[in-house]
């Protein structure tokens, strides 16, 4: 019964909120909701992912630029 919810709920959102909700369905697997519009996530899988990384090295490419 509540997959006929779901069901009829994404055919109810915009786009912009149907990509809100397959980025958060395709995100880290430590996610929990703990609160109204509160999700939190474990460290070591923000910091493991790729996108952390690549963002980490362009932020020390940028701050030694800034140094010299």
């Amino acid at each position: 019964m509540t997959d006929f919810f779901k069901k009829i709920l994404k055919l109810t959102l915009s786009a912009e909120e149907q990509r809100v909700l397959n980025a958060l369905n395709s995100s880290s697997a430590s996610k929990r909701v703990v609160g109204r519009g509160t999700l939190t996530v474990t460290v070591s899988d923000i910091t493991s992912s790729e996108k952390f990384r690549s963002y980490t090295e362009k932020a020390s490419v940028i701050v030694s630029s800034q140094n010299n």
